[in-house]
């Protein structure tokens, strides 16, 4: 049985079987604790028009944690009103928030949904789910 499970989540489908995954185990009394994380990137506030594009950054900052928000909440309705979560939102490179928050707060599995992408994106670009396995310190689960 794991006592405190994680669940990245970003609003996409391999995400929402993450958060579904973990609401299976919590049914069958397999984990105690559920917490949804969402992590925002530094590169989603970097402007892909150049660097001489003029940005509101407090607002662009309002309208990304406005998101990062909802996709908690999207995930949180996938786990059900009678199922407990926690809700965190971080800042910073993903796979190492992922990994130091699951240490720090002693989670003992991780739920990641997997992207799919394919070989040659995998071995250019790595991916969140597989950084994740390689710096946790505990069990990761990559749904599909």
């Amino acid at each position: 049985m794991f006592q405190k499970v994680l669940v990245p989540v970003d609003g996409s489908a391999a995400s929402m079987k993450a958060v579904e995954a973990a609401r299976q185990l919590w049914e069958r009394g397999l984990t105690k604790e559920i917490s949804l994380i969402h992590v925002v990137q530094a590169t989603d506030v970097v402007p892909v028009n150049g660097p001489n594009i003029a940005l509101d950054y407090p607002l662009l900052y309002q309208e990304l944690n406005d998101l990062a928000r909802q996709t908690l909440k999207d995930a949180r309705a996938v786990l059900g009103d009678q199922h407990p979560a926690d809700l965190l939102l971080e800042a910073g490179p993903p796979a190492e928030i992922i990994c130091n928050v699951a240490r720090k707060h002693n989670y003992d599995l991780i739920i990641i949904g997997n992207r799919g992408l394919n070989r040659f994106q995998r071995a250019l670009l790595g991916s969140i789910s597989s950084k994740v396995v390689i710096q946790a310190h505990c069990p990761v689960l990559i749904v599909k």
